[in-house]
């Protein structure tokens, strides 16, 4: 991207995954929910901020979803072994490892003229937990 693209101005994280109950991990070794709806975003997110930096004012958008006001996150157990019979509670956590994420980056853009917001989109109906 570095290579071919001058300006980035908006990047907008819209995947996610809600497996059925079990433990799927990716080839990483990663809970595939945590890896698809939060650390993707994140890596990603991390690769390009220096270009988004050079196309001030730019924007990151992270579609989330207020599940994460009934979500904990378990740092020490990020790849949800605990939580393998309920993949509703895994989608709500990573939603919640979002939101810190777009919480805590906004803070550390404040002047650089990248703005970080996550939002819910409302309740739509898809096959996402198919």
């Amino acid at each position: 991207m570095y290579t071919k693209e001058e300006r980035l101005d908006v990047l907008i994280h819209n995947a996610g995954v809600t497996p059925k109950p079990g433990l799927h991990l990716t080839a990483e070794n990663l809970e595939l929910q945590f890896a698809t709806n939060h650390f993707g975003p994140f890596l990603l997110t991390h690769l390009l901020i220096h270009l988004m930096k050079r196309s001030a004012p730019s924007r990151v958008i992270v579609v989330s979803s207020c599940t994460h006001l009934w979500a904990t996150l378990d740092l020490d157990n990020l790849n949800c072994e605990k939580y393998v019979r309920d993949p509703y509670w895994i989608y709500c956590s990573t939603k919640l490892a979002n939101i810190l994420f777009v919480h805590e980056l906004s803070k550390r853009l404040i002047g650089t003229g990248v703005t970080v917001n996550a939002l819910h989109p409302g309740g739509v109906r898809t096959s996402i937990a198919r």
